[in-house]
């Protein structure tokens, strides 16, 4: 299902907690600045250009391990470029939706990584998949959130960010021996919101996407079942992302690759 509405923060950052607890995401209007998302938009054409320069006809294949440090192509077309927030020109928790991660993952909470993904047009739609596991059999708090930025108006043909709404709860491997954790994070064709309850009487997890407004954020759980769609305009579509782990948390399945587009020596 496609919602064609976007949540506001609420009036408190308890509002936003328990709808961050219950649905595993929420968006944010209106959370940026027009200089801020100018200056990470500028920064992340002006990096895209000069990776995709460099990069040339190297082969570079799907997900993380089969790309290089400073690219990796996430499903065909959909192109994820690293960008630290110094690289951005910003400070990590200045930033506007910094109370809402410090309140979720601790005061202690660490940036895990951040950067720019966009996908052409005509990319098609990914495969259902969460960013990390769970770690253990039994329901945990957010170890881990992801921080989306819409940095231009992003419409429904543009294939935004759709969500299968309350799956955090779901795609725990450790709890559920029919699912399995290569299954749920890398991109299998099998993996999809009806699995998660196959062989119960849970209700099969509503699919949630919904235009965006430049600025506007996507908070979501590191274990929330989600993907990209296709997008199916004439225009690139790009987001700018942060991600936050909490502090000692160190699984990442996020870039695996070792390898440098650039010559040793570069």
């Amino acid at each position: 299902m496609k919602h064609t509405g976007t949540q506001a923060i609420g009036s408190s950052l308890d509002d936003a907690q328990r709808r961050l607890a219950n649905d595993g995401f929420i968006a944010l209007t209106g959370m940026c600045e027009a200089s801020l998302v100018a200056r990470l938009l500028d920064v992340s054409l002006s990096r895209s250009r000069d990776i995709t320069a460099a990069l040339g006809a190297q082969a570079i294949g799907i997900g993380s391990a089969a790309g290089f440090l400073e690219i990796v192509q996430r499903s065909p077309g959909r192109w994820d470029i690293p960008l630290s927030p110094a690289e951005f020109g910003v400070e990590d928790r200045s930033l506007p939706w910094w109370p809402l991660i410090a309140d979720t993952l601790g005061a202690d909470a660490e940036h895990a990584f951040s950067g720019v993904v966009y996908s052409d047009p005509g990319s098609p739609a990914q495969f259902w998949h969460i960013d990390s596991p769970h770690v253990t059999a039994e329901y945990q708090p957010p170890h881990a959130l992801n921080v989306m930025v819409a940095l231009h108006d992003i419409t429904l043909a543009m294939g935004p960010t759709e969500f299968a709404a309350g799956s955090h709860r779901l795609t725990n491997h450790l709890h559920n021996p029919l699912l399995v954790s290569d299954e749920l994070v890398y991109q299998y064709e099998t993996t999809c919101p009806e699995r998660l309850v196959a062989g119960t009487q849970k209700d099969v997890p509503e699919r949630i996407s919904f235009p965006l407004t430049a600025g506007s954020c996507l908070v979501f759980d590191d274990r929330l079942l989600h993907r990209g769609l296709g997008n199916e305009s004439t225009s690139r579509r790009s987001v700018a992302y942060f991600s936050y782990r909490q502090a000692g948390y160190r699984e990442n399945t996020h870039f695996e690759s070792q390898r440098s587009i650039y010559p040793a020596g570069h």
